[in-house]
């Protein structure tokens, strides 16, 4: 309480020799109570690497802070991979900034320190919230589900992340105008098989999708078919069951499509390697998977095509050599046949190659010379 206190004495002192341009050409002081709840932040770091966030100077000029020009509040902070070592979590000056929109604090470490359950519901203008990497742990809180204007949530890789109570859809549930949500490693499974319907109930205008190794399971809901707008979708490393789902080949905007490491089972949708956007297909290491690798046009755009593990059911086509983008081909094979090795040689962007084959007799392999661009090399047979 005392500290607050005095940072609120320098901060009030400071503000009559300090001022922001602002867009009209007047000038807005950098306001006394916002520098005053970043210093704050500041000292609840172990030696913080802030070194412009000093007292008596316009804190809309210190590294990581961007302000309203016109009303001199900040809206931006911006402090990922800043090596900031937290001493007892976030600091509740954080959630005095109301006005912030743009809130980034991953690649620290919070020392495995728990999100508070509220205070982000303060945070109501965010349209940013970017806590991924940050060694933080718990429940994801409630605090967040208010934020209805928000854009982007990401909470990747925090191993000990959760969702319980509230669940999963509690969270979600109202942020209706989400564009990108990443939760990659954090635990979904306590949800049980829902997770799929609680994202087509709850943000229809999503474009990217990353739950990777969240522990999903089950079907995915033919509900799923409402977020037409996806363009990423990244779903590996789970336990997501039964068939790929024939709705994705009406994702127009689709350019990415991750689902290695599942139990997926039948025919792969042949209709979703015709989408003109798509660049990336994931799906190796589904073992009851069966690709049919089409016709590839001349126009086609792929750069990521990882089969291994599946069960290509047909020969590699002809048409292989118009992938003139592919940059990175995984790929499982009874016998490595020499016209797949034909075709492969002729890949002019080819950057990382593996191929598992399982016939009898060495391959002959001379062909790699061919592909000038290669940095990644995984021969098995």
């Amino acid at each position: 309480m005392q500290l607050h206190f005095t940072l609120l004495l320098l901060a009030y002192y400071c503000s009559t020799h300090i001022a922001a341009s602002g867009g009209n050409g007047t000038t807005v002081q950098c306001l006394a109570d916002q520098a005053a709840f970043l210093l704050q932040l500041k000292h609840s770091f172990y030696n913080p690497n802030l070194s412009s966030w000093q007292q008596c100077t316009d804190c809309c000029r210190w590294e990581g802070v961007g302000c309203n020009r016109a009303s001199g509040q900040v809206i931006i902070l911006d402090l990922s991979d800043r090596n900031l070592r937290s001493i007892g979590g976030l600091s509740p000056a954080l959630f005095n900034l109301t006005s912030l929109r743009n809130l980034s604090l991953s690649g620290n470490d919070f020392g495995l320190t728990s999100l508070p359950r509220f205070g982000f519901e303060r945070l109501i203008e965010l349209l940013i919230l970017n806590l991924s990497n940050a060694r933080l742990f718990g429940q994801i809180p409630i605090g967040i589900s208010p934020l209805k204007d928000l854009r982007t949530l990401d909470s990747s890789y925090n191993i000990g992340l959760y969702f319980n109570e509230p669940s999963f859809q509690m969270v979600v549930g109202n942020l209706s105008n989400l564009r990108e949500l990443k939760l990659n490693d954090v635990d979904i499974t306590r949800g049980g098989e829902n997770w799929s319907n609680s994202l087509a109930n709850s943000v229809p205008r999503l474009q990217l999708l990353s739950l990777d190794a969240c522990g999903l399971s089950g079907h995915i809901n033919s509900s799923f078919s409402r977020l037409k707008y996806l363009e990423k979708i990244i779903l590996s490393q789970n336990s997501i069951s039964g068939e790929v789902t024939q709705f994705l080949a009406n994702f127009s905007s689709l350019s990415t499509l991750d689902l290695r490491y599942n139990d997926f089972e039948g025919q792969f949708p042949t209709k979703i390697f015709y989408l003109k956007k798509l660049r990336s297909v994931g799906l190796s290491w589904s073992n009851r998977l069966s690709v049919h690798l089409p016709h590839f046009p001349a126009e086609n755009s792929l750069e990521l095509l990882h089969l291994i593990g599946t069960n290509v059911t047909v020969s590699v086509p002809s048409s292989f050599v118009n992938l003139k983008s592919l940059a990175s081909l995984a790929l499982s094979m009874g016998e490595v046949a020499d016209v797949t090795i034909a075709l492969i040689s002729k890949l002019p962007s080819l950057q990382s190659l593996t191929l598992h084959g399982s016939g009898s007799e060495k391959p002959n392999f001379s062909w790699i010379s061919n592909l000038e661009r290669l940095r990644y090399l995984e021969l098995a047979y």
